[in-house]
């Protein structure tokens, strides 16, 4: 033990310079991507709600371009699709119930269907506008 705080002590100045920054370096690095599993909660939270913001101003300009009866037969497909994101991912997290994963399930499944049904909207909007 003794050699070893000789030799600690015996590097040059840039040497322990080097070897404090490489040190402060690694810990940083390990902060910077460690997440508690209340951050990757909240990650997935905003992630949500940008892809469902995307979705809502999807579904208002295809709203916008339909007529009368178009409008009435998206809008109760879109209940619908509402209906079946929140028990189709209710079922994907109840497996987690008591787990503090559930919420990060929950809001990733929630942010998947969202997006595919934007996608699916956006291939409306394409097909009116041609």
């Amino acid at each position: 033990m003794l050699e070893r705080i000789d030799i600690i002590n015996n590097f040059n100045s840039p040497m322990k310079k080097l070897l404090l920054s490489l040190l402060f370096l690694v810990f940083t690095v390990s902060a910077a991507t460690a997440q508690t599993q209340l951050e990757m909660n909240e990650k997935a939270s905003l992630d949500y709600k940008k892809a469902d913001g995307e979705l809502n101003k999807t579904y208002k300009k295809l709203v916008s371009l339909l007529d009368k009866n178009e409008k009435v037969l998206l809008i109760q497909a879109q209940k619908d699709w509402i209906k079946f994101r929140d028990s189709h991912c209710k079922f994907e997290a109840d497996p987690y119930t008591g787990g503090s994963i559930k919420p990060l399930i929950w809001l990733t499944c929630l942010e998947e269907i969202t997006k595919e049904r934007t996608k699916h909207l956006k291939e409306s909007l394409n097909n009116i506008n041609q």
